[in-house]
């Protein structure tokens, strides 16, 4: 039986998300403050992380992953008035969650799926928010998650998931 077309593709961006989604905070951020609160969201992210890159790619964990996107999006909608660094820190733990999401759904499904491309629009939304004038420490990330973003949108196209 031949390969679909968009199954080969996938299969290498698959790859590529896992690599990128085998983060290491520690080494690609400033030191990170766990009582800061918006460093704390990156942890949380970099944990969930941890676990679907340790091999834990089940529907459950990447849905633990999904919460803890959706606490920082709670958590940036109460944030009074935070500073440009700030709202990047935000952006930066939005993406890291996704990406994991991303990965974990590509993982599982085997090809670049709706709802992996669904991760990856999370990306590319949650990178709207970075301020690029307000360096924070956070940049290599900021990278990371912009050579994902950019690397998933041409498989999701061919897959149809993708405008353009």
């Amino acid at each position: 039986m031949k390969t679909p077309v968009f199954t080969r593709p996938a299969c290498a961006i698959s790859a590529f998300l896992a690599a990128a989604a085998a983060l290491a905070v520690p080494a690609s951020a400033r030191n990170l403050v766990p009582s800061d609160p918006y460093d704390a969201r990156i942890l949380a992210a970099y944990n969930c992380n941890k676990a679907v890159v340790g091999g834990d790619y089940s529907e459950t964990t990447i849905a633990r992953c999904r919460a803890e996107y959706d606490k920082t999006v709670a958590f940036a909608r109460t944030a009074q008035s935070p500073t440009p660094a700030q709202r990047s820190t935000l952006a930066i733990a939005k993406g890291l969650s996704m990406m994991t999401v991303a990965a974990g759904y590509a993982k599982i499904d085997g090809v670049m799926s709706a709802r992996a491309c669904q991760a990856i629009k999370g990306i590319d939304s949650a990178l709207a928010g970075y301020v690029p004038a307000a360096p924070n420490g956070l940049e290599g990330l900021q990278t990371l998650l912009v050579n994902t973003r950019d690397e998933a949108i041409p498989k999701c196209r061919i897959g149809g998931y993708w405008p353009g």
